[in-house]
């Protein structure tokens, strides 16, 4: 049977759903406990295998993301996406898992996914990676290989070389960027005015040739920056 509602389940319609599927209790759990505790808009509903994930979609539920474990009971790769996304097709889906190769990432993007997220990612960074699926980006880290590990976090190693040289300045943005955090958040962590927060992330799309900050911190997340904790 379906584990019953988060007990934030019954906060404002501002918040928005998401189905979290795995067959370990302290994976559900901990991924949960830590989104939640991240963005108190979030409301993670648990199951347990495919089974449970289709029973609460057919409860009519408002379910804003479905992430479902790669190897959960149930699961048969890329066709349980697209059966998925045939009878569900405003519902995104994402993969989360410990193990893929990039020979398994293509077929489920093709069947409908939007993303494929480690369970190595860190609390902010699979939430901003989440956030940036949601945006219509699809989420594919590090080419696509789950199990390379990412470039090594910390001064000057988190200056990947798919990144230009950036001052330490621009980097402690960059991090913040890729946490999700707002720019008047950013600047208030910094000792920054506004203005010059947006003078900063400017440069940086500039520098790393992208559009917008949803780019910039995809771009800043597959090279391997570690977000810092908003």
């Amino acid at each position: 049977m379906p584990q019953p509602p988060s007990s934030h389940a019954e906060k404002g319609s501002a918040h928005w759903r998401l189905v979290l599927a795995d067959d370990h209790a302290l994976v559900r759990d901990a991924i949960s406990q830590m989104l939640e505790a991240l963005d108190s808009t979030l409301v993670v509903e648990r199951a347990r295998d495919l089974d449970e994930v289709a029973k609460l979609l057919a409860s009519g539920m408002d379910i804003t993301f479905l992430l479902l474990d790669y190897r959960m009971p149930g699961m048969n790769g890329a066709a349980s996406i697209a059966r998925i996304k045939s009878d569900y097709p405003a519902i995104p889906i994402g993969i989360i898992s410990g193990l893929l190769s990039p020979e398994d990432v293509e077929p489920l993007i093709q069947a409908g996914a939007v993303g494929v997220f480690p369970k190595t990612m860190s609390g902010p960074a699979l939430l901003m990676a989440l956030k940036l699926a949601l945006s219509g980006q699809i989420y594919v880290p590090w080419n696509g290989d789950l199990n390379a590990a990412p470039p090594s976090p910390g001064a000057p190693a988190d200056q990947a070389e798919s990144l230009p040289a950036l001052t330490e300045r621009q980097m402690e943005v960059l991090r913040l960027v890729a946490s999700g955090a707002a720019n008047k958040d950013i600047g208030q962590r910094l000792g920054l005015s506004e203005v010059t927060v947006k003078i900063h992330v400017a440069a940086l799309c500039r520098k790393l040739s992208v559009a917008n900050r949803t780019q910039l911190a995809t771009t800043a997340l597959r090279a391997g920056v570690k977000a810092s904790d908003a």
